[in-house]
């Protein structure tokens, strides 16, 4: 590789729309959002619950019922395939084995009737070109990396003989089963208490630099940003508002949610009697506003957020800090003057 040649992403996404079918008419989930993902990053998704983080998620693998969803995208690509447009057969090929996924309930992900041994060894039993004893062998080994104790004598018990974080661990071993190049994490510590939370996060980091995958790690917790990703994007109502290196993004939020969220940590530096929380709520689909879908909500507010969506663009020519909004964005001021409300 030259010094001048570029490191093509692993996961390049552009344009993803995910749309649900409510009452007859179709609403978008997931609006227009581009990201991509370098080797070996961990990309964290960040925003409130009803954001579209985990719909993102499920677009990628094309896990939305088509029943009554529907996903678009310029393109979806990974490895030199367009996921969008692969058929259900290939799309097959490729989750669990160059693609895997952590969800977010392991109670409700794990089979109860099926021993976690057979779970494990299911995904390497369809990827894999491996004899019983060789599948059987990788899952102990797996079972192992995720510092499960006594994974021997363990290896046919059932999930609910299981802790929280241990059925945790059975879900990453699952994931990681058949080397993934990308692991996509949907909240996998939510449910878990902090001292438990923090042994996930850990291991996970641990995982991440001895396999030389690549992460999506979905959360609402903006601590645990800090400690594992490289960059984040901040979405809000299906939007992606904000994206940012992690050092950049905690050192200079310019979205007026960015600030909002941040200033909703506590933090142990602040003598306050009272929690800072954010007015209002993430609208629903049937309801989304006409521009900017966080105007209702926010105090820097003008007359052009509600009537035009924003697009994302960088805060200065060459830099990686992208940002939605009229107020902050790097946008014709003398428009915005106009359009204001005063």
């Amino acid at each position: 590789m030259t010094a001048t040649s570029k490191i093509e992403p692993v996961l390049d996404v552009s344009n993803l729309t995910t749309s649900f079918r409510i009452g007859g008419e179709w609403y978008p989930a997931v609006r227009g959002i581009s990201f991509s993902l370098q080797p070996n990053e961990t990309l964290a998704l960040v925003g409130e619950s009803g954001c579209g983080k985990s719909m993102t998620a499920l677009s990628v693998l094309g896990l939305v019922p088509k029943a009554n969803g529907r996903v678009e995208a310029d393109h979806i690509r990974f490895e030199g395939k367009d996921l969008s447009r692969l058929p259900d057969e290939e799309m097959r090929k490729i989750r669990g084995n160059g693609i895997s996924m952590i969800f977010q309930e392991p109670m409700t992900s794990l089979n109860p009737v099926l021993p976690v041994g057979f779970q494990v060894v299911e995904a390497l039993r369809y990827h894999q070109n491996l004899s019983r004893a060789g599948r059987e062998r990788r899952a102990l080994e797996l079972l192992d990396l995720v510092k499960i104790p006594s994974a021997k004598s363990r290896f046919k018990e059932y999930p609910h003989q299981f802790s929280g974080g241990m059925r945790q661990r059975v879900m990453i071993a699952m994931a990681l089963a058949c080397r993934p190049k990308v692991i996509l994490a949907d909240e996998p510590t939510t449910a878990l208490d902090v001292t438990i939370q923090a042994q996930i996060l850990s291991l996970l980091n641990e995982l991440k630099a001895e396999t030389d995958m690549s992460m999506i790690f979905i959360t609402h917790n903006l601590g645990v940003v800090a400690a594992l990703a490289d960059r984040v994007a901040v979405m809000y109502a299906g939007d992606i508002v904000e994206i940012a290196g992690v050092g950049d993004l905690f050192a200079r939020p310019t979205h007026p949610y960015t600030e909002a969220l941040l200033r909703s940590v506590p933090r142990s530096d602040r003598d306050t009697k009272t929690l800072y929380s954010i007015p209002g709520a993430v609208p629903p689909l049937t309801r989304m506003p006409k521009g900017c879908r966080f105007t209702a909500r926010c105090e820097l507010a003008v007359d052009i957020c509600r009537k035009q969506n924003p697009p994302l663009d960088a805060l200065a020519a060459g830099d990686a800090h992208s940002v939605r909004c009229w107020v902050r964005g790097n946008h014709d001021r003398a428009a915005l003057k106009e359009n204001a409300d005063v």
